[in-house]
């Protein structure tokens, strides 16, 4: 297989460096098979409205998702509109620890663009709506991929 890569409008260059930032230290820490996904120093390389994006259900709204996840007929469960939420922070780092993949790099490939190369080791390999999240997620437009 060949990389897989992403591309992304960069419109703010310190969230740039933060993104990259983050993706080198993932790739480092799954590189040593290392990534806590509740370690909250993955909160530091994220801007509050960054976070906001994401997920954080009270024990509330987790009880009434379950509800509805088992009131749910089984064969709809991944396509019904009201199983659908935003990741939940933990999940996407989880996800990038769990992903069979190898990080490759986070980098400027133009004045405003950005790009996301990874390597998967085979099909499937977990799939990329976590590039997909995470580039969103922190203010990004994506406009080309190769997934």
């Amino acid at each position: 297989m060949t990389n897989c890569y992403f591309e992304f409008v960069i419109h703010k260059e310190a969230r740039f460096h933060r993104l990259r930032e983050f993706f080198y230290k993932l790739k480092e820490e799954k590189e040593k098979e290392m990534i806590n996904s509740s370690d909250s120093m993955w909160l530091d390389y994220f801007e509050e409205d960054a976070l906001k994006q994401f997920w954080w259900p009270t024990e509330e709204e987790l009880r009434n998702y379950q509800m509805l996840w088992e009131q749910t007929p089984i064969e709809k469960r991944l396509t019904d509109p009201k199983l659908t939420t935003p990741w939940d922070f933990e999940s996407m780092i989880d996800a990038f620890a769990c992903g069979e993949y190898e990080l490759i790099s986070c980098e400027k490939v133009s004045n405003n663009m950005g790009r996301i190369e990874f390597y998967p080791y085979g099909w499937p390999y977990g799939g990329s709506d976590v590039f997909r999240a995470l580039i969103e997620y922190s203010g990004f437009k994506i406009i080309d991929e190769s997934v």
